[in-house]
């Protein structure tokens, strides 16, 4: 290196980079002092580890060192480019400047005779850089695989793209030189069909994503009839499921007053079942419920009026053991099948079916709502925190219920009858948020034992297994985590 040193960062300096980049062609006479040989395998890995070696030795303490090939990149006449070498630095961590290395004097450490090391420009990130190594933001460039890159020191870079892959993707879109194609967009379209056909692709993801939102609004009429058609398989293929007695629907009945923690609950439940199955959530709206409904395995309900839906279609919804049409405002579906119902309302299911419209009259019993409801939980708060009574519903002792019918022109209500020969059986009482989620969840395993849902009890028996298993006990046979798993 000619010329005198630069003055170093420090109190009196300037402030060093956090990450340097640079670019080498893999020719022995651009790297003075290395091994000719390791320079023409263009083994990354090896150069990457005596790059470190050099760096750490002139003082630098490196966080992250990243290095790739570059073996196909064209000219603009069309021609290859010459092998050559990216590498990233990430110096150290933290604000100040120790174990951080000028530009000029990591060329020096590594031997090179001409400023090959770039510091990044102002306001330069990490991931920018990182994002180069495979051409990922650079589309008109020749796209390299993420695995080709060999991480030497720091976070994987696997790890990286998968973290920045939907990121780099839209800028990938913008980054285009030439427009789009009416074309290609068309070809895009097609496959994202296939994708959402597929079970790949759903409707968030499109929201969530700018390159799959850009191809949906080009292709929209035919992506759309794409999820209607995978919504009306879904459907019918779960119809088949349940008729097949493969699984029952769970129908959970929350009831209590006004923020005190049922739909606390449902939601809890609903979140947790989506993340464990991947089961889609759809969420009823308060009349007309149905309507919007594509196939959802879990059919959320949240405070819904008395006219969500008629009496027969209501009861086709909840039976346990039958999938069937249920009647839309706009448009009937024709087979529906969610593996679990959640309902949040304020009152029990008596008092609710009572006003559901189409029941021709009072002689259309109560329980056959009733004995559709797998579980009704009543939530309570104690002291700010929801606690919960979870009974299983079966049959009882007949019992009579008044409920009070308003009485017509605004007179006095009155009350009416109902005899009703199901209600709540085995109440766990008193339960916290945690213990009545899992009540529900391990009911819904048991219903659905082909969703591989493990119950609390299994896994309790799996972390007691874990424990003894680390001091040298081993159970045979070994406890089984699925729920059914062990029938």
């Amino acid at each position: 290196m000619s010329g005198s040193p630069r003055k170093s960062g420090g109190p009196s300096g300037r402030k060093r980079p956090a990450y340097v980049t640079f670019t080498q062609q893999l020719k022995p006479e651009f790297w003075p002092g290395w091994d000719p040989a390791l320079i023409l395998s263009g083994d990354m890995r090896g150069i990457g580890e005596e790059a470190l070696s050099r760096y750490g030795a002139a003082g630098g303490d490196a966080q992250g060192l990243w290095m790739m090939k570059h073996s196909k990149d064209r000219l603009a006449d069309g021609s290859l480019k010459d092998e050559h070498a990216h590498g990233i630095f990430q110096q150290s961590e933290g604000r100040t400047n120790e174990g951080k290395l000028e530009c000029w004097e990591i060329d020096q450490a590594l031997g090179f005779t001409t400023s090959v090391v770039r510091a990044p420009s102002r306001g330069g990130r990490l991931e920018n850089a990182l994002s180069y190594l495979i051409h990922a933001k650079d589309p008109d460039k020749f796209q390299y695989a993420p695995d080709e890159v060999v991480t030497i020191r720091g976070r994987d870079y696997l790890a990286v793209e998968a973290e920045n892959r939907r990121a780099w993707a839209r800028r990938a879109v913008t980054a285009r030189n030439a427009p789009v194609s009416m074309k290609e967009w068309a070809e895009l379209g097609d496959a994202l069909i296939q994708k959402v056909l597929d079970g790949e692709v759903d409707e968030l993801d499109l929201l969530r994503d700018k390159t799959l939102m850009d191809i949906y609004t080009r292709n929209e009429p035919k992506v759309n009839l794409a999820f209607k058609v995978r919504a009306k398989s879904d459907m019918l293929f779960e119809v088949e499921k349940l008729r097949a007695g493969t699984f029952k629907k769970t129908t959970v009945w929350a009831l209590g007053a006004s923020n005190q923690g049922k739909s606390y609950l449902v939601e809890s439940v609903a979140a947790e079942l989506s993340a464990r199955t991947g089961w889609r959530i759809f969420r009823a709206t308060a009349k007309n419920g149905p309507d919007a409904y594509n196939g959802e395995q879990i059919f959320m309900m949240n405070e819904p009026s008395s006219r969500v839906m008629e009496w027969a279609d209501f009861l086709q919804l909840l039976d346990p053991q039958q999938g069937g049409p249920i009647s839309a405002r706009y448009y009937n579906k024709p087979d529906a099948a969610p593996r679990l119902i959640l309902i949040a309302v304020s009152v029990d299911p008596v008092e609710f079916g009572f006003f559901i419209p189409g029941k021709r009259s009072v002689d259309d019993s109560m329980d056959q709502l009733v004995r559709r409801v797998t579980l009704s939980i009543e939530a309570r708060k104690i002291e700010g925190e929801p606690h919960y009574s979870v009974s299983r519903i079966g049959e009882v002792d007949p019992y009579g219920r008044s409920i009070r019918v308003p009485g017509r022109d605004g007179s006095t209500p009155r009350p009416e009858l109902v005899i009703l020969g199901y209600g709540n059986t085995d109440t766990m009482a008193n339960l916290t948020h945690a213990e009545a989620l899992d009540a529900v969840l391990d009911t819904v395993a048991l219903r659905s034992p082909d969703a591989g849902i493990v119950t609390s009890a299994q896994r309790h028996l799996a972390e007691v297994t874990a424990t003894l298993a680390s001091r040298g006990i081993v159970l045979n046979p070994a406890p089984a985590l699925v729920a059914g798993a062990a029938a």
